[in-house]
């Protein structure tokens, strides 16, 4: 049992519960979502038709860029250059999502730049689902060997996350090579396959389109589409393999490098990054997706990304980096929760390629125990404790932080506000028998002895 002692504000009572493990809560809730299957899809076929949307949304914001930038820019939130929308941005989506739901009408679509994704006949392109042949998959550099992908899919199962333009405060300022078309999809609430499209890639022609994409259990693959005269696609069978080098692994005594950006909610983190690591070269690049396939192509150690980004932006480069046994987490070490219900990844994301997943292991273990970084959460008394928390543990069936409404609901308080807060401090841990044992002191229950 691990024993684990959440403290309130006001610490005169102690009550005490049982909840399972955090494995075991997440195998739960994949229990509970899986009903009988009825629709399927093919696995690669799937992905093929992804890749050939994500080829198309590529195109679109290529072939925009030059009115997208100098028209009508709005702004989700007002004076936040990364909330910049454009023309390039909507239209991307339509084509993506509309292309998509023309060869499957039932999937679970989720985009950023609309919260009704329905089919749009203008902006619908057929798309192949043959597209995965002869390809010579980039396998993990560590030698390991991952279980193969299931050859169908329940669509029950699936969400598709769509940020049809990833990077527009970089389109808009001229930063081009930042941007990308992200596609991925989730099976069982956890990141299977991507494919992220390269409307101006910098590592081939010009005048052409890239996409990158991943399976977890195969590998990755990037391939490459001509455009023709007057800036028009090539057809489908000029898509064409392209050389991706095979990425460089992390070893004890490189250089850590680290792919972050500018914003403030995210300098807590570099800084500890630095301060446990002895130093480390931060290389400051846009766009979510961007700074995380900095890993896949071998340039960078970490990647450390701010608390505002979405599911939408991690889904894709998560599936990619997971089949080059790489690893993406909270700031805490959890897995992302991949639910509809929170589309935010609001407790930050870490980023690691095989060989410095023990380097990912040590920082995310240092900001469980930084004022700092966990003055993200709220509900948890950064005040009054030192030390290490457990806020890798306390989370709900779902994957969330727990919160003093939680904890005053499970003890069957009506008293409003009768916990505050809470503190889970790692120092009085204990496992034992896959369970944890919490402790909830409260003003609401000073009145009434101990119950266990």
């Amino acid at each position: 049992m691990l024993l684990l002692s959440i403290l309130a504000t006001v610490i005169p009572f102690t009550i005490a519960f049982h909840i399972p493990s955090t494995h075991s809560l997440h195998k739960m809730s994949t229990k509970l979502q899986a009903t009988t299957s009825s629709d399927t899809i093919n696995t690669e076929q799937l992905l093929s038709t992804l890749i050939h949307a994500a080829t198309h949304g590529a195109h679109t914001i290529s072939t925009l860029a030059d009115t997208a930038r100098s028209g009508n820019i709005q702004f989700k939130e007002e004076g936040d250059a990364r909330s910049a929308l454009t023309i390039a941005d909507t239209s991307a989506q339509r084509v993506i999502v509309s292309s998509i739901l023309g060869s499957y009408p039932n999937l679970h679509i989720v985009g950023e730049e609309d919260e009704s994704v329905e089919v749009e006949t203008d902006y619908q392109y057929a798309l192949k689902n043959d597209l995965l042949v002869n390809y010579e998959w980039i396998t993990r550099s560590d030698g390991k060997v991952d279980e193969p992908p299931p050859e169908e899919l329940d669509m029950k199962l699936l969400t598709v996350f769509v940020d049809p333009l990833d990077g527009t405060r970089e389109f808009v300022e001229g930063r081009l090579p930042n941007v990308q078309s992200l596609i991925g999809v989730t099976y069982k609430g956890t990141p299977l396959m991507g494919a992220v499209g390269l409307p101006f890639p910098t590592s081939n022609d010009k005048n052409s389109t890239e996409v990158l994409f991943g399976l977890v259990g195969k590998g990755i693959v990037k391939v490459c589409t001509k455009k023709n005269e007057g800036n028009t696609l090539s057809e489908v069978n000029d898509i064409i393999n392209y050389v991706v080098p095979k990425m460089g692994q992390y070893q004890t005594g490189d250089d850590i490098s680290v792919s972050s950006g500018d914003s403030p909610s995210v300098r807590s983190a570099v800084d500890l990054a630095e301060k446990i690591f002895g130093g480390i070269t931060l290389q400051v690049v846009g766009a979510t997706g961007n700074k995380l396939l900095k890993i896949a192509e071998g340039t960078t150690t970490l990647s450390l990304l701010h608390t505002k980004t979405s599911l939408w932006d991690t889904a894709a480069p998560t599936a990619i980096l997971s089949a080059l046994g790489g690893k993406v987490t909270d700031y805490f070490g959890e897995p992302l929760v991949y639910n509809t219900k929170e589309l935010g990844n609001k407790m930050g994301v870490v980023a690691s390629g095989p060989g410095s997943n023990h380097l990912h292991d040590d920082l995310v273990k240092n900001m469980r125990g930084n004022k700092e970084v966990l003055s993200i959460l709220n509900g948890l008394d950064i005040e009054n404790f030192s030390g290490s928390q457990c806020v890798d543990i306390t989370r709900d069936l779902d994957g969330y932080l727990l919160t003093p409404d939680y904890f005053q609901q499970a003890m069957g308080s009506s008293i409003k506000g009768a916990v505050k807060s809470y503190y889970s401090p790692e120092d009085t841990a204990v496992c034992h028998d896959h369970h944890y044992h919490l402790a909830m002191p409260t003003s609401s229950l000073s009145d009434r002895p101990t119950a266990r």
